[in-house]
């Protein structure tokens, strides 16, 4: 298996590009910069929440949005704004929240990212609550980007290629 890692460029504009149109339309938050970093380290340290979802075909990465607590707040704060929402159902509301707008940018960047010859595919979002890190499996690339909203953080970090993990996304060895 031979794993382009000139992709991951391309992939972190992308997902730049649509983090703010998503962010500003479904939000009303600015991004105000980005910083990328090359991440050959040996695991991510992660925020308050974060989403992992995979992109298949060509892309073959796994790409993990993790949320600083006061970003996820503004988010579920306005996409629930005209809904109630039971006491006892507000941590499900919020994990959705973080789900369906991982899902949206990453459905919008496969537009960015489509090859004629072969699809894309998304993966069901997994999330994760109160993580600290994930550790590089063997054979693994790591890359990250920061993105500096007026709300708060969210760190993108890419885990390639996409094939040493099953539909679950669990390490396969």
């Amino acid at each position: 298996m031979s794993f382009n890692k000139t992709i991951i460029p391309r992939v972190m504009a992308s997902i730049l590009g649509q983090t703010r149109e998503v962010l500003a339309a479904e939000a009303v938050i600015t991004v105000e910069g980005a910083e990328t970093f090359d991440c050959d380290v040996r695991r991510l340290q992660l925020h308050d929440m974060t989403v992992i979802a995979g992109l298949g075909g060509p892309i073959s990465l796994l790409i993990a949005f993790s949320f600083e607590r006061s970003l996820m707040e503004a988010i579920y704060e306005r996409v629930t704004a005209d809904i109630d929402i039971p006491e006892d159902e507000i941590d499900l509301y919020k994990r959705e929240a973080a789900a369906e707008i991982v899902n949206t940018i990453l459905g919008l960047c496969t537009a960015d990212l489509q090859n004629i010859e072969e699809s894309i595919a998304l993966s069901p979002p997994v999330i994760l609550e109160d993580a600290r890190c994930i550790h590089r499996p063997k054979n693994a690339v790591f890359a990250s980007m920061r993105i500096r909203t007026e709300k708060g953080i969210v760190s993108v970090s890419f885990v390639g290629p996409r094939e040493l993990f099953d539909d679950h996304l669990n390490y396969q060895s």
